[in-house]
């Protein structure tokens, strides 16, 4: 109806609940079918780690068969031969634990007194429900001879006595190599089953990948074949990366804990050695196991605890090592996903697939980073498994500073300043927080005690900056080139109107003054003060500092004022990161505004330069110091 407002309380878009729901669906088809996808996903694990040798045998003339054969041959030869040294190892560390059985209950009798230790008052509690059981069996009993005295009592009677039921337990009938293996059996035949799928599949997917990969690019659209091979390419490459420093890791941590176990006089130590980087493969729970069993052992083994202890201080020692210094850095670096999502990535998996789900849970998120990284609507995987700053550095320092937090905000830029140019610095970082700041401003997204922190904040940070750079210059054994101090030039810097434009005109005052300029900020607070100064001084260049948005109609009016006070000036309109070209603002502006425009303060100082030296500029550019700290 006219003159009414009709209102509506729309409920989420489409748009963001569709990437929800197909999350949703994704991890309950990931859970609900893991028993078939859990075979595909380890085969195409194998395949990703045998197709290099494969290719290498291609190479050689051998056939694309033959060579996947010869692979797959070895590669689980080579598996089944450790199993079954292992299992003959293990069997005689079994029938050897009989002989241990004085030391191992000496050591548990030294926990502590029966009446002090806690696995003692488990053993009474044990004790006490054995009592309660043994209660409730001559409970039991006294039942029956309750039954047989009423039976007699009515046989005297001449009432015939209650017949006992029955009762025979019978066992099912055990055959075949399953049954003589109990309960144990349909796991073992689980478990072979499982190992046959992945076996022919990963032969089916080693002999026709190209047919795989043909079909990929067909299912996803012939028009992503860049796309596509591309993110192949690159989770081949980074799986490949990551199971190749996992097995370095590991085979390095068998070697070293089974050498100090050797030195130790640990039984079998080259058993334990294999078993350790075996288990490491399984991420967390693995280590524990490869270092508990043969402490358990060396209990067994030695009298006291020295020993046993100095055994636990070595596997501690190569484990912290191992996992608290080299694996966060070189996994990281070789699968490209953060040390974070491989922890979260290993519970996540693990929830959903189990102990498998652990194994896999490394390959399968450097899957889907990689996947992140090429596919643009998959992108949010890539920012949450990555291990690439997610912000660059001007929206981390603006961020750490809208959140009032000075020393975050301070490292942020000190790291961009190791090694680079200051005017780097400024162009990339302090600016660009600056116009953002000023745009937030404007729209009434930040406060007035925000936006003053914030400007606060840069001006201070400025100001430490231009004093290192000062201090470095002065130490430094020759001293720069300075031309404009030859030519005795000077310099004004006008901000337009706000504050950001005073503090980018302070670090435009700052660089220039190390080239030689004598340069001189008038700041807006002087009002006809400023007037005055313009008109008096002898200033050779003139430079207006305007920080859009909303900065072009100022800098226009004072740029105006500038050429009427100061014709004879050369002036330079800084438009600071200026989302239209320094050319298309010349030509808006003409030529009687301003003699150039800069949008960066490196585009600001090679103006200065062709003002000061004509001949020079179009010959040599302006050098920008390295000043970076150290």
């Amino acid at each position: 109806m006219p003159g009414y407002t009709v209102r509506t309380n729309r409920g989420p878009s489409s748009s963001s609940v569709l990437p929800i729901l197909a999350g949703v669906i994704a991890i309950g088809a990931l859970y609900f079918f893991k028993e078939l996808l859990i075979p595909f996903a380890l085969a195409l694990l194998f395949s990703f780690l045998l197709t290099p040798p494969v290719i290498l045998l291609e190479k050689l003339r051998f056939g694309r068969v033959p060579s996947v054969l010869i692979v797959m041959v070895i590669a689980f030869s080579i598996a089944g031969g450790l199993v079954w040294m292992g299992t003959q190892e293990f069997t005689q560390i079994v029938a050897q634990l009989p002989h241990y059985r004085s030391n191992i209950q000496k050591k548990l009798r030294a926990f502590g007194s029966p009446h002090q230790s806690g696995v003692m008052k488990a053993a009474s509690t044990i004790e006490h429900l054995k009592s309660e059981i043994a209660t409730n069996g001559s409970g039991a009993k006294s039942q029956q001879k309750t039954v047989q005295q009423l039976n007699a009592q009515r046989r005297a009677a001449g009432e015939p006595a209650e017949a006992p039921v029955p009762v025979q337990i019978v066992h099912p009938r055990q055959t075949g190599v399953l049954g003589s293996l109990g309960i144990v059996g349909p796991s073992l035949a689980r478990v072979a089953a499982e190992a046959a799928a992945v076996i022919v599949l990963t032969l089916f997917m080693l002999i026709n990948r190209n047919q795989i990969r043909s079909r990929a690019f067909r299912l996803f659209g012939e028009g992503r074949l860049v796309m596509m091979t591309t993110a192949l390419d690159d989770a081949a490459k980074r799986v490949s990366r990551y199971l190749l420093t996992q097995s370095a890791v590991n085979g390095s941590f068998g070697i070293l804990l089974g050498v100090g176990l050797y030195f130790m006089g640990v039984p079998y130590a080259a058993f334990w050695g294999v078993f350790g980087a075996i288990m490491r493969f399984i991420p967390y729970i693995g280590t524990w196991v490869a270092g508990g069993c043969p402490f358990l052992l060396s209990l067994g083994v030695f009298d006291g605890w020295e020993r046993p202890l100095i055994v636990l201080g070595i596997f501690a020692g190569i484990e912290v090592i191992t996992s608290g210094l080299i694996e966060p850095w070189l996994y990281a670096t070789r699968t490209g996903i953060s040390s974070l999502a491989i922890l979260l990535s290993a519970a996540f998996w693990t929830l959903l697939w189990g102990p498998i789900g652990l194994i896999l849970s490394t390959p399968l998120t450097v899957c889907l980073a990689v996947l992140g990284r090429h596919i643009p609507p998959l992108e949010f995987l890539y920012v949450l498994l990555g291990d690439e700053p997610v912000l660059s550095p001007d929206l981390n320092y603006y961020q750490r500073l809208l959140a009032m937090d000075e020393d975050e905000a301070a490292e942020v830029v000190e790291e961009v300043y190791q090694g680079k140019p200051l005017v780097e610095v400024y162009d990339s970082v302090v600016i660009p927080a600056l116009q953002m700041t000023r745009h937030d401003r404007q729209e009434h997204r930040i406060d007035d005690e925000r936006a003053r922190f914030i400007y606060q904040n840069a001006r201070e940070l400025v100001e430490d900056l231009g004093a290192r750079a000062t201090k470095e210059e002065k130490e430094e054994e020759e001293e720069p080139e300075k031309p404009a101090a030859d030519r005795n030039l000077s310099m004004l810097c006008l901000p337009a109107r706000s504050e950001g434009d005073e503090l980018v005109a302070l670090m435009l005052v700052q660089t220039a003054r190390s080239h030689g300029y004598n340069t001189e900020l008038l700041p807006t607070e002087l009002g006809e003060e400023r007037v005055k100064r313009i008109r008096e001084s002898s200033a050779g260049i003139i430079v207006v500092s305007a920080l859009p948005p909303f900065a072009l109609i100022h800098a226009r009016t004072l740029c105006r004022q500038v050429r009427k006070l100061r014709p004879d000036a050369k002036l330079v309109l800084g438009l600071w990161r200026s989302t239209v070209p320094a050319e298309k603002v010349m030509q808006r502006l003409g030529p009687a505004c301003s003699d150039a425009v800069a949008t960066t303060l490196a585009e600001a100082e090679l103006e200065l330069r062709t003002f000061a030296a004509p001949e020079e500029s179009a010959s040599e550019p302006m050098a920008v110091p390295a000043t970076g700290s150290s």
